[in-house]
């Protein structure tokens, strides 16, 4: 299994520098000069060379071929592209702070929203899910199965803004928007959490509901039940065990999510997360945000898929990484 990981790993560098190397080419290409727009339309040559200095903007984008051509390998890397693959990140001219400092500031407020509705979701989604496999063609299945369509095909914006006006406005539960620290930030998450949950349980219901059907009418399930199991036995020792493949890939693959935040749910009712600073930071053209952003989101989405195909392992013995 080792070599299998060892090999995973090597291959997962690549992947990192494709994914980099195509986001730092369309950034190059499509994007404006950000230097002109934060130094300002009537801003000196000297004011423009200082700033693009501070965004690391008066380094080559690829690589110093002069100083590779001098025999200074060193400096020839020294470039805006080894720059972001290296974690050199400039600051951020938005906020005036680096990126590592702003990541410490506004997850929390991320983390806060995003954890106690992923568990809250994955938990209603395989209970649920569950229980209507095993009610398949009675009024409980036929009921669940049609409010969780009804939730995906409602447009997640629309539920946002009538849950803004309903429990914010008129019912006046929760605050519309904002965000406080501290204890109080229970009062202004609570609601975020359960929109959160809301949107999301629908497609989960539905998904890991087929998963749990192939399952239920399996040869072992009969079988369990000829033998006088338990119900709750057969439920949650053999059906929802054999059914842990598609639900980890499901699950793991979920977890960038955590880190990026809600982009669309943040921004509406302004917490101050990561996901609001990611849209900020591309409204704005703040390379080093969007970049390190990048960067970050995609060694951790390739580092969760090795610890999926190595948690296939440990949860069936019949797969076997080679």
């Amino acid at each position: 299994m080792w070599a299998y990981v060892l090999r995973r790993i090597v291959w997962t560098v690549p992947i990192i520098l494709g994914v980099v190397l195509i986001t730092f080419t369309l950034f190059s290409l499509l994007a404006q000069d950000p230097a002109r727009q934060y130094a300002g339309k009537f801003a000196t040559p000297e004011v423009l060379q200082a700033v693009r200095a501070k965004m690391g903007l008066d380094k080559p984008r690829w690589l110093d071929v002069a100083a590779l051509g001098d025999g200074r390998i060193a400096d020839a890397f020294n470039s805006q592209f080894f720059d972001v693959v290296l974690f050199r990140f400039p600051e951020s001219m938005r906020w005036e702070a680096p990126l590592w400092v702003l990541v410490k500031r506004k997850a929390p407020a991320s983390m806060m929203i995003q954890i106690p509705a992923f568990l809250i979701t994955l938990g209603l989604q395989l209970a649920l899910a569950l229980y209507v496999a095993f009610q398949r063609g009675r009024w409980p299945d036929y009921t669940i199965t049609f409010l969780a369509v009804l939730g995906m095909s409602v447009p997640t914006l629309s539920i946002y803004i009538l849950a803004q006006w309903l429990f914010g406005q008129v019912l006046q539960w929760f605050p519309v928007a904002g965000w406080e620290n501290g204890v109080h930030a229970v009062h202004f998450a609570a609601m975020p959490i359960l929109l959160m949950v809301l949107v999301s349980l629908g497609g989960g219901v539905r998904f890991y509901r087929t998963v749990f059907l192939e399952e239920v009418n399996a040869d072992y399930v009969r079988t369990a039940h000829a033998k006088g199991v338990a119900r709750r036995d057969v439920m949650f020792v053999h059906v929802l065990r054999n059914a842990m493949i598609p639900i980890i890939t499901s699950t793991v693959t979920a977890l960038p999510g955590l880190v990026l935040g809600a982009l669309l749910l943040e921004r509406i009712f302004q917490i101050p997360g990561l996901g609001n600073l990611m849209v900020e930071a591309i409204g704005n053209n703040d390379r080093s945000v969007v970049m390190g952003m990048t960067y970050v989101l995609s060694i951790i989405y390739c580092l969760l898929l090795l610890v999926t195909d190595i948690c296939y392992a440990l949860v069936d013995p019949r797969v076997t990484l080679k």
